[in-house]
């Protein structure tokens, strides 16, 4: 690989906006470790096991991979040092000790950023405009490194001290960025050296695939507008960025006390009597005056989910389905507020929408086409949804509402024998190993738990794989943080880029340049240094019964 080893352009989250940085819950590392994998990742022919051989064999390392997740967290690779030993730094980051640590971490980027700006408006010759993608490369990812890990602190951290420094680092940081955004100055000499023959014919291709990105990015920022709708576009971008925050925080929150639903205690009859109990216990209820005894329920999602499974009284299952799904006022105002500025910051820039804006350099390129591609779906799946509809309204004798699908689902497998369930044979554990077979077989890569080291994690459920190739040599790292609890965000399925894979052997040497280079963090291949990609994958599976595997459902 020459220069940029990495695309720098990441997906950016159903939130985020344009610019130099992606960040979020679906960022994406875009490069590999190896100039093999520099190109397509070869697929393997997938082996299949014959019949004789069919039966399983879990070698040593994978009851380690199975283990990890399936046995009491006790036992685990997970607690037992959890406070011990002299902390690491978060994520195997020298620098993130402590909040204290990880603030100065977000001041040293932005001064090693800045001094990477200064080299890039300063190149005059050749040789110094050669490496001005490079030094894009190398300042968009001093600032990810640390942006990415606040964001996902701001998420997932159970200590609000580092809640609180991760929040001021993350509102420093991108104020920063909105500035690098739309600074003209870097734009221009881009295009300088795109435009300039010399300098472009050594551009390698990893790099002019950056180039292509950075510019791609610039010009989606508006840097091509007037003074004035440079500010109207960082404003905007700063708007977007607090309503989105607003409306997944709103989402998070309980519903009001006064969002229930007036249920006759027989209508709950027909519920698992677990559930039924657990609905009585934690709501409140009076006498009718005909003597029946009228359930004051909250309908979220746990009651919701049986409710519309298991009543019998269509009535009740219409008002429960209506009250869990009317959102909150507040939510619904940001949201509304969040779709208008988005609009307006789509125009800004001169396209027709955010959907235009965000899917022209996607492989969907327009809303038209993902438009047409989901109604293709949908007209090929019609003769089957229409039978089942069919199927459904000769149960129910009438016309069929969405209150109805959840019980006409469960009242139609009782009729035809409901299949045994399947929870117990996908414990967690045997799916993440399962996972690991399938990558072995496909592309010669696997995952292998490790114990991490005091402080690198935040929490003591969250387990650490290592990603290995054939040859066992280290291709990156994941952090599984997949558990339900208080202290998370209601992010559901989630992915944060903590660290992007790239070449830093040829790095352009300034102040604060190899911080965060850990030996722990950093591979020689070929006589080449590359940083290690680290990912973290976020859930919100239910926590297990002490003692039990965690046992995963369909939608898990």
């Amino acid at each position: 690989m020459q220069g940029a080893s990495r695309c720098i352009r990441r997906a950016t989250s159903f939130f985020s906006t344009a610019g130099i940085r992606r960040t979020g819950q679906t960022t994406t590392a875009s490069a590999s470790l190896s100039a093999r994998s520099a190109g397509t990742v070869p697929v393997r022919q997938l082996q299949t096991a014959s019949a004789a051989t069919a039966h399983e064999v879990v070698h040593e390392d994978e009851k380690a991979l199975r283990d990890v997740f399936d046995l009491p967290t006790k036992t685990t690779l997970g607690s037992r040092w959890y406070h011990q030993g002299q902390p690491t730094g978060l994520l195997m980051e020298s620098r993130f000790v402590s909040p204290k640590s990880f603030k100065d971490a977000g001041k040293q980027a932005v001064v090693e950023a800045q001094l990477l700006v200064e080299k890039v408006l300063s190149a005059q010759t050749i040789e110094a405009k050669q490496q001005v993608v490079k030094c894009l490369d190398q300042l968009s990812d001093a600032l990810c490194r640390v942006m990415d890990v606040a964001e996902l602190v701001r998420q997932v951290h159970p200590d609000s001290s580092w809640q609180m420094a991760a929040d001021e680092v993350y509102a420093e940081m991108f104020n920063y960025m909105n500035g690098l955004n739309t600074h003209v100055g870097l734009y221009r000499k881009l295009v300088e050296v795109m435009d300039d023959p010399e300098c472009s014919r050594h551009l390698g291709a990893v790099e002019h695939e950056a180039a292509i990105s950075f510019r791609r990015d610039f010009e989606r920022s508006g840097i091509h507008l007037t003074s004035q709708a440079h500010s109207q576009f960082v404003d905007l971008s700063a708007g977007i960025h607090e309503q989105s925050r607003d409306f997944l925080r709103l989402q998070s929150q309980p519903l009001p006390k006064n969002r229930t639903v007036d249920v006759p205690l027989e209508h709950l009859r027909s519920l698992p009597s677990q559930v039924a109990m657990e609905i009585l216990q934690t709501s409140r209820s009076h006498k009718r005056k005909d003597g029946a005894t009228i359930v004051r329920l909250t309908p979220d999602d746990y009651a919701a989910h049986y409710v519309l499974r298991d009543c019998e009284d269509e009535a009740t299952r219409e008002s429960v389905y209506r009250i869990w799904q009317q959102g909150s006022s507040d939510a619904v105002g940001a949201l509304e507020s969040l779709l208008e500025q988005r609009l307006e910051l789509a125009h800004t820039v001169g396209f027709e929408s955010f959907g235009h804006m965000s899917l022209v350099d996607k492989m969907a390129k327009s809303p038209d086409h993902v438009d047409e591609f989901l109604r293709g779906l949908a007209a090929q799946a019609s003769p089957q949804w229409s039978t089942v509809i069919d199927a459904f309204k000769a149960i129910k004798g009438s016309d069929v509402y969405p209150w109805d699908r959840d019980y006409l689902v469960s009242r139609q497998q009782m009729d035809n024998g409901a299949l045994p369930s399947l929870m117990p044979y996908f414990s967690l554990g045997r799916v993440v190993l399962g996972l690991s077979r399938v990558f072995k077989s496909l592309y010669g890569v696997e995952l292998r738990a490790v114990t991490p080291q005091p402080g690198e994690i935040w929490h003591p459920e969250v387990r650490k794989l290592e990603v290995i190739d054939e040859d066992n040599q280290l291709l990156g790292v994941v952090y599984c943080d997949v558990f339900s609890r208080n202290s998370k965000s209601h992010v559901g399925a989630a992915h944060f880029t903590a660290r992007c894979a790239r070449r830093i052997d040829d790095d352009i040497r300034v102040q604060g340049s190899d911080a965060g280079h850990s030996s722990q963090t950093v591979v020689e291949r070929d006589g080449r240094r590359f940083q290690l990609p680290v990912v973290v994958l976020i859930c919100d599976f239910p926590v297990p019964v002490e003692g039990s595997p965690p046992l995963l459902n369909w939608s898990n």
